[in-house]
This record gives structure tokens, sequence and C-alpha cells, in this order.
């Protein structure tokens, strides 16, 4: 087995993502070695390489990432050779005041030491080393391109659990066909929901809504902010707002389309220093809600166990129709290039088996 490999490292000194060869790594104790057949490309990525996002100094990204196991650690029982897994890239410190109240996902320990591709190396690689306590064995129903989708299918679950239930009629935004709009549409559809519009600047993008024959709208910005033209929001409204771009002027112009009692969710990850400006008088008549929604804390089994494998027959697929498309890891700057020209909804690395 080849001791070197080839991985995509961020450098954050030299402003530049490149493709360089290292080590094999190998697993220490209570670790594995998982070889990456899938790595999904996020949004958070092209955030940390437009400086936008924090990441360590030298890091191989990829955190949406699934594979097989080739090495297991000393004192791994729960896993062995050839296991198919996916990982939850993030982890808490276990000792600070949130992770002890179940919410991990706000201890900044973790967030600035732990995660997988964004401070320790990830899945953009032929092989990346994970703690067990991270992975998770795929179900016979999922392929390795379905556990490159469960990092951010659990991302949903958990803005899911936030929003809560909202009653079966709401009219409901998406901002953003990306991946994500594009998964949160699906999961709208998937629990019933049928009075969806989503709100994609990207031509292509508007296209492949459509294409997925969920009977919900697709317009451009400009035609839905001409929908308000005059109009009275109660009757023309949203009762649920779902931001799936992270642009701050797309946020700031929909908080202005909710209906009294109606929920904005933020979900889309923003430039740290974004700033919009919304009317408190606006909140406090209307009574209006804004959640936000952080990562995964133990959302990644429900997501493996659940969401996953009850879309796999049907919303998941064909990646294709999703507007997913392959790439081999040395196409990386080709990847990037499609992703923010909007020509697909989300890059994946495919590597060789």
């Amino acid at each position: 087995m080849a001791a070197t490999m080839q991985g995509l490292q961020w450098n954050a000194t030299a402003d530049k993502l490149s493709l360089i060869e290292l080590d094999k790594p190998k697993a220490g104790s209570g670790e594995v070695v998982i070889k990456v057949a899938y790595a999904g490309v996020c949004g958070t990525d092209l955030h940390i390489i437009a400086k936008e996002f924090a990441a360590a100094e030298k890091v191989i990204l990829g955190h949406e990432f699934a594979g097989v196991i080739t090495e297991v650690g000393e004192g791994v029982k729960d896993f062995q050779l050839g296991d198919r897994v996916c990982v939850d890239p993030n982890k808490g410190c276990a000792g600070c005041r949130y992770c002890a109240s179940g919410t991990p996902n706000y201890c900044s320990t973790g967030l600035t030491t732990y995660t997988v591709g964004l401070r320790k190396n990830g899945g953009f690689a032929n092989y990346c080393v994970v703690p067990t306590e991270q992975v998770y064995r795929l179900p016979e129903e999922l392929t390795l391109q379905h556990g490159a989708l469960c990092e951010p299918l659990s991302c949903l679950m958990r803005g899911w659990d936030n929003l809560g239930s909202p009653p079966a009629d709401s009219r409901i935004l998406v901002l953003g066909a990306g991946i994500i709009g594009v998964l949160w549409s699906s999961i709208f559809h998937y629990k019933g929901y049928r009075d969806v519009t989503v709100s994609e600047p990207a031509d292509g993008r508007r296209k492949l809504i459509g294409e997925l024959e969920l009977g919900y709208k697709a317009v451009h910005p400009d035609e839905l902010k001409s929908r308000f033209d005059g109009a009275d929001v109660e009757d023309v409204g949203y009762d649920v707002i779902v931001d799936c771009s992270g642009f701050p002027p797309a946020i700031e112009q929909a908080f202005n389309w909710l209906r009294s009692g109606a929920t904005f969710l933020q979900f889309g990850c923003c430039p740290s220093n974004s700033k919009i400006t919304i009317n408190p008088f606006m909140i406090y008549q209307k009574e209006l809600k804004i959640i936000g929604c952080l990562i995964n804390p133990f959302t990644m089994p429900k997501a493996v166990g659940g969401l996953a494998r009850g879309m796999a027959g049907s919303y998941l697929k064909d990646f294709s129709r999703l507007g997913i498309k392959m790439f081999r890891l040395q196409e990386y700057q080709e990847a990037i290039a499609q992703l923010k020209k909007g020509e697909i909804s989300k890059a994946m690395f495919e590597f060789e088996n």
C-alpha cells in the first residue's frame, strides 16, 4: 500500500488551495483510517478559501465524505476492515458548560480544535484518519455517494428540529437553489408541504428545481420582489422563510416578506463580518421568530438511519438530477469554478476504488 497520498490543502498564509503529496495517515488508539470514496464541496469550503470563515493555518479540507475502513487502531471494537462509513466532522470538548448541557455545537474548543476538514485534515484526500466516535456505519440502503451527503443532511435535521413542524398549509420560501436549497426543497416535499417557492438568480439552478418535479415554483429574485410592489404582505407573503444562500442582501430583503406570526430560519452560512438592517418594530408587531442553526448536534444518527435512508430510493436516487456533478480531485479548480458560477448545485470528488 502506498505510503503517500494526494490531498487538497488550504494554506491560509499563502492564501492558496493546492494539490499536495503527503504521508498516508496511520490509525492511533481509538481511530480508524478511511479510504475516501466520495467527498462533497461545501459552501463552508468556499468561505474558507475566500477567508470569510476560519480554519487551521494549513489543513486538508473536506468535511462531507464517506468511504471504507482500511485500518483500525488499538482498542477499536465497533468497526472492522471493509466497513462502509460516513463521518460526523464535529466534536465538542466534553468538558465545558455547553457540552455538559447537551449543546456541543456551541463549544468553542471543539469548533476551533477538533473539526475534521477545518481544524484537522479532512476528506479531500485519498485517506483520512478519524476517531471512531465520529464514524457511522452505513446501512445497506445507502451507497457511499449517499454517505457523502449524510453530514449536510444531519445539519438539515438540526434546522428541522429548530424550526419545528410548521402547519401543513404554510406558504414557504427557500432562498437559494444550491444543494442545500435543493435538499430543503426535497425535505419539505417529503414531509408533505406543497406551497413552496424557491428564489434563485442562476438560470440553471432554477431549471434544476423544475426538473425535480416537486411542483414547486422557482423564480428569479427580481420577479419575486416585483410581486410585493404595492401588494399586502399578509396576502402574498410567507409563513416560513429558510435562507440557504448566505447572501446578506437577499436575507435583508426577505425579512420584509414575512407574514404575521412567521418564522425565518437562517440556515445559510454568511461571511462572519456580515451586517443587515431589519426593523425591530416589525418583529414586535408581527411576533416574528428568527431561528439560527449551527451544525449538527446529535442529528447524525437521524440522518444516517432515518432521513437519508428514507429518501435514498426516491428524492436522493439520482445525483445528477439533484445537480451534483462528480470530479476527480485533480479537477478541483474546475469543480470550484462551476460551483461559483451556479452551473451545478454541488461538486463532489470521486476517488478511485
